[in-house]
């Protein structure tokens, strides 16, 4: 029997409270909150200018107006929220996550990415029952809430199908985190079975297709063998998903890797509804074939550091017209989900690698964490930035509660300077979810004491049965990515 979810909202709640308007008809849109006298950084594209403004958020969660100076004398609201002096953006969006781990950290901590995923996935995962991922995964939603992130592409527990990828989506649901769910299988068995696993997780999931929380759901690609790859571009396809693969992230067999791109254009995968996660190790020909084809990719500059991947060249890949995003990657990885470090980071690494400090800027990094994950995800119609129609996700920016003062640049101030500390509210559909990382709708305790139980128990098990893991600094051998 599941235990008592303290806090946890249901789905049937989360249906009234994000789809419910506060009062009146389902068609009523009446203002439920407006935001006054912020400096915002809205993010939609062409309007890169800084204002003071405000915004108007309807009962249904969605911005009904952003405007420059004071809000119309006229507007009646339910809230209003002063945030003179604040900074105003929408909130960060993880292209590429890996949730359930935030169980693991700091494991194979001096490791390439193939020993880590033995450390992780074999030696500790290995043992962990569906319920299990629940908890690891509402624990791990949560704490993408608490930095500020308010949507997140969650890859579900690689290659573990049936109830694990259930409990993972009510993890996730659970939470309160907007989510595009990245559904994987088991590469083995026939292709009806793993067609059927799919329509079975689909007729599952039936439900959860009400809450405005679920975004949509993609495939979890591989880059090989040939047939996992063709079947990922059918599924793709067939169902309107998009396809999240990870490729070219370690910088081990390096020829090898790149040989599995023609699995690609054999399948005809190649295309908007493809991004690759990673995506380091290329050469000019990939990246000319998937800019043409309109794909994209997702950089995860702090694991990509922590597990030696390597530095993405994204100056290059945008100039090849390569679509891209940034994500935190996994909580056992990153091994935070941190998107202010995240672009931080980033942006300093491509700076060294091009000792040149106009060759980034913070609006970029910035960008590329909302808007630009949004666009990969194909989810930019409904966030990404704050625009009339799109949902009422964003943060509430206090650049003087942890003084980072004075503000000469917004864009400045909030990349090379602000950290968690500085998120007064995190808000998702209007409604304020976490202030100082203190969460406002879960008692975070519970999550963590369930985490921490299960992962001890993990430990026991994993101690008394060991994997095989391997000696720090070994080269890793060529495997199925993570």
């Amino acid at each position: 029997m599941r235990p008592i979810r303290f806090l946890c909202i249901p789905l049937l709640a989360l249906v009234a409270v994000f789809l419910a308007p506060a009062r009146g008809s389902s068609a009523d849109t009446s203002a439920a909150l407006v935001v006054k006298g912020g400096t915002f950084l809205t993010m939609k594209p062409g309007d890169e200018d800084p204002f003071v403004g405000y915004m108007v958020v309807g009962s249904d969660g969605k911005i009904l107006e952003v405007g420059k100076g004071e809000p119309p004398v006229e507007l009646e609201a339910v809230e209003t929220l002063d945030a003179a002096g604040k900074i105003i953006i929408p909130g960060f969006i993880s292209a590429h996550s890996h949730i359930w781990q935030s169980a693991f950290r700091g494991l194979a901590q001096n490791n390439w990415v193939r020993q880590w995923v033995t450390a992780v996935y074999q030696t500790q995962a290995v043992y962990g029952t569906p319920e299990d991922f629940y908890w690891f995964t509402l624990h791990g939603s949560l704490d993408h809430l608490r930095h500020g992130i308010t949507t997140a592409y969650d890859f579900a527990y690689g290659n573990r199908a049936g109830t694990f990828q259930e409990e993972q989506l009510k993890g996730e649901i659970d939470s309160g985190l907007r989510v595009v769910h990245g559904w994987s299988r088991p590469r083995k068995g026939s292709e009806a079975e793993q067609r059927k696993m799919l329509t079975d997780f689909l007729a599952f999931a039936e439900p959860y297709k009400k809450s405005p929380l679920l975004l949509g759901f993609s495939i979890s690609g591989a880059a090989n063998p040939a047939e996992a790859v063709a079947l990922d571009a059918a599924l793709t396809k067939e169902y309107g998903f998009v396809n999240e693969t990870h490729y070219l992230e370690y910088p081990v067999d390096v020829p090898l890797q790149q040989g599995y791109f023609e699995n690609f254009i054999k399948a005809g995968a190649l295309g908007p509804s493809l991004y690759f996660g990673h995506f380091i190790h290329t050469n000019d020909a990939m990246l000319e074939a998937v800019g043409k084809a309109g794909g994209g990719m997702s950089w995860q500059p702090l694991s990509n550091g922590r597990l030696a991947s390597g530095i993405a060249d994204i100056p290059k890949y945008l100039k090849y017209g390569i679509k891209v995003g940034m994500g935190v990657d996994g909580q056992a990885s990153a091994d935070i989900p941190d998107p202010f470090e995240n672009m931080r980071v980033g942006l300093y690494l491509i700076r060294a690698k091009y000792e040149n400090g106009s060759v980034m800027k913070p609006i970029d990094v910035l960008r590329l964490h909302t808007m630009g994950s949004a666009t990969v995800m194909r989810i930019d119609d409904r966030v990404g930035s704050l625009e009339k129609g799109k949902f009422a996700d964003f943060l509430v920016i206090n650049t003087t509660a942890v003084d980072r003062a004075p503000v000469y640049d917004p864009y400045a101030t909030l990349v090379f300077a602000c950290t968690t500390e500085n998120l007064e509210g995190v808000y998702v559909g209007g409604q304020l979810v976490s202030t100082y990382t203190k969460l406002t709708k879960h008692d975070f305790s519970v999550a963590q004491r369930e985490l921490y139980e299960r992962v001890a128990r993990i430990r026991a098990v994993s101690a008394a049965a060991p994997g095989p893991v391997p000696a720090a600094g070994a080269t890793p051998a060529p495997a199925p990515a993570k």
